[in-house]
């Protein structure tokens, strides 16, 4: 059985900018952390738990913004997490899980 990746190892990037998002520690109410684009303006943010989503109520942005993308572990069906783009591959986007750091090229596990 794979073993679990610890939290402080997973480095997420936001699927808007491709940049490395910086962590957030999540209410009392809610477990764990998420991480957030450091881009001004951006409300990319991504959690162990729920993966991609828009980080505010603002429902006219939510409308405008493209929908996040949802990549699921075929493993473990947890949420993955953008961890490598390819600026001169414009299709290449590597996924990986959080739990069991499996990942998933173009569709393809690897």
């Amino acid at each position: 059985m794979p073993a679990i990746a610890p939290a402080n190892r997973i480095h997420p990037l936001c699927y808007e900018h491709h940049s490395e998002m910086t962590v957030r520690e999540l209410s009392s109410s809610e477990n764990g952390v998420a991480y957030d684009c450091k881009e001004p303006h951006c409300f990319v943010s991504y959690s162990r738990s729920d993966g991609y989503f828009l980080n505010t109520q603002n429902q006219f942005i939510i409308k405008r913004c493209p929908i996040p993308p949802h990549q699921y572990c075929a493993h473990d069906r947890y949420p993955m997490y953008l961890l490598e783009v390819q600026p001169e591959h414009p299709n290449f986007r590597l996924w990986r899980c959080p739990h069991c750091s499996m990942s998933r090229l173009g569709g393809q596990l690897t």
